[in-house]
């Protein structure tokens, strides 16, 4: 919301401004104030004196008016009227008989005749009949015998006073210029009256809050300069009582924050040589345990040959030993050897997968291209994997779409084939796994897809790291390491491509792979052959007996080439 400009001017008046500005306001009220009073008091008492002036004029006119009545001669009227004209702010003046017929006006400039109220004709002196915004109208009687005309003589020796009869009456109008002249005047000098004593006292009052405000001002400035971060500020305890006192607070105040402040600077220099000692301890920890790290992987990785052979060995001549049981129809026994055999071949499995990580982490993997045909790796893979399929009753079909060559690490491609079917298998019962292979000119897609058990959104979080396995409990339902999806994971990563997977608990999975073409741009980036690689082939379980020998094939072969050719197995 936008501030008015009244209250930003506020904001940025400081506290003396805003003292001095309100103080100023009201002497500035005050002497107005006196002066209109003043000049409206001289105004009114201007005007009752010249009224009273004016009746006294219009009297001795009617006094001087009672010959020219009498005899009703003008010119006896004549000069008592110039004579009142001659006063100031006389614009009129006339004498009238007794039935308000004029015997002579003079004058000009208004109507010389005024309408006399009828309670007039019973005063017996001057009165003021009417008054305008310019003018006064003054009327008097004139009678017979008024004092101006009685005889000395008969005052001397007491005879009773003729009786007064009324002549006629006398008119006089006076303007209002002067007494106007007068209230300006009298308005103009109390104005400026006002206005240099207003000035005089604001000059005073200024140095008096000057003088008032300025510890106030000082306190300001120190209180400024701690919030600047300065140190060891310290206020004077000077001026009002009420400023000393919230220094004394401010001086309280900062001794407290110096004294935490010096706290957490003690405080501070002993956590950084607390923090700088456990750093020491956590890089020693670390660099130990990358180096154990490390040499375990070396180790692992060396002790590939030495682990595989004596595991080879015992396959070998256990195959040789259930060749010749089966020869002297000791099937029974060459059953029992089977076993043991298939449990080898699976513990050869599991420690070509652990070896396979090692070389993964030492960096030892690396990237064999070759030309592949996709159609022979389909029927590898589910050479491997058909046991697994078998044993949970289900069907497998696939989709081959696109050229049935290309060039690729065809043993990292079989073993994520191989380590996603045999994962699909496992957790699918009575269902049917789906693998589709999709190949164009710059991408190769890999979709393994069952109706099993499915994920739940957290278990799709940890799937691919090593080690994690979905039921990691003890009384859990299927085997494995759980090396086999982060080493998919690797090998994709490796070839320059990814993996992902969507599911749904209950309604099972879809993994998929995709693998940007070629595959020797991946070799592009130095780190891959040091942080991704792959292990050797898996060599999955047999056979368990003759009779799972001749379990179910392809229940649905797919194979659709470059020219459109349909090709449909069935077995």
């Amino acid at each position: 919301m936008e501030s008015s400009p009244g209250s930003t001017l506020k904001s940025t008046m400081s506290f003396r401004a805003r003292l001095l500005a309100i103080v100023t306001v009201g002497i500035l009220c005050l002497a107005l104030t006196a002066a209109l009073t003043t000049a409206w008091m001289a105004g009114k008492q201007a005007r009752a004196q010249m009224v009273a002036q004016a009746l006294q004029i219009t009297g001795s006119l009617a006094d001087q008016s009672v010959l020219a009545l009498l005899y009703g001669s003008q010119e006896n009227a004549e000069k008592p009227l110039q004579t009142i004209l001659s006063f100031p702010g006389v614009d009129l003046a006339g004498i009238f008989d007794s039935d308000a017929r004029p015997l002579l006006v003079l004058g000009g400039g208004r109507e010389g005749r005024a309408a006399v109220p009828g309670e007039a004709y019973s005063s017996k002196g001057p009165l003021l009949v009417r008054e305008t915004t310019l003018d006064w109208y003054f009327w008097a009687p004139v009678f017979s015998g008024s004092p101006a005309q009685r005889d000395p003589a008969a005052e001397l020796f007491e005879l009773e006073p003729a009786r007064q009869e009324l002549l006629g009456h006398v008119h006089v109008v006076m303007n209002k210029t002067a007494l106007r002249d007068i209230q300006l005047n009298i308005l103009y000098n109390n104005l400026w009256i006002g206005l240099a004593f207003a000035l005089v006292l604001v000059v005073i009052l200024n140095f008096g809050i000057s003088r008032l405000t300025r510890p106030l001002y000082q306190l300001s400035e120190i209180m400024k300069k701690a919030e600047r971060g300065e140190t060891h500020v310290h206020a004077d305890l000077e001026g009002p009582r009420e400023i000393t006192h919230m220094a004394g607070v401010f001086n309280r105040m900062m001794e407290s924050i110096e004294e935490r402040d010096r706290g957490l600077r003690r405080h501070r220099a002993l956590l950084q040589s607390e923090v700088a000692i456990r750093t020491q301890e956590l890089v020693q920890a670390r660099d130990a345990a990358l180096t154990a790290n490390r040499l375990k992987s070396e180790f692992l990785a060396n002790m590939s040959h030495e682990l595989r052979t004596p595991l080879q060995a015992i396959i070998g001549y256990s195959d040789v030993i259930k060749e010749e049981l089966e020869a002297e129809g000791m099937a029974e026994n060459a059953r029992d050897l089977g076993r043991v055999i298939y449990n080898a071949k699976r513990l050869l499995s599991l420690i070509n997968n652990i070896l396979g990580l090692a070389k993964i982490e030492a960096g030892r993997m690396e990237l064999r291209l070759q030309s592949v045909d996709l159609r022979e790796l389909i029927r590898e893979s589910f050479d491997t994997v058909g046991p697994i399929l078998r044993a949970n009753n289900n069907t497998f079909d696939f989709v081959l779409l696109g050229e049935h060559t290309l060039e690729i690490d065809r043993e990292k491609l079989l073993q994520t084939l191989l380590n996603l079917l045999s994962n699909a298998g496992k957790f699918t019962r009575d269902g049917t796994i789906v693998l589709e292979l999709l190949h164009e000119s710059h991408l190769l897609t890999v979709k393994v897809s069952d109706n099993g058990i499915g994920l739940t959104n957290e278990q799709q979080q940890i799937i691919f790291e090593a080690f994690r396995q979905v039921d990691g409990s003890a009384t859990r339902k299927f085997e494995g390491t759980g090396l086999g999806l982060a080493i998919t994971k690797r090998f994709c990563e490796l070839m320059g491509g990814s993996i992902g997977v969507e599911s749904e608990a209950g309604r099972g999975s879809t993994f998929t792979v995709r693998i940007p073409l070629p595959v020797s741009a991946a070799l592009d980036d130095p780190s891959a052959s040091l942080e991704k690689s792959a292990p050797q082939r898996t060599i999955t379980p047999p056979e368990l007996d003759d009779a799972e020998a001749h379990g179910p094939q392809f229940s649905k072969v797919w194979l659709i080439d470059t020219n459109d050719v349909l090709i449909k197995e069935e077995t």
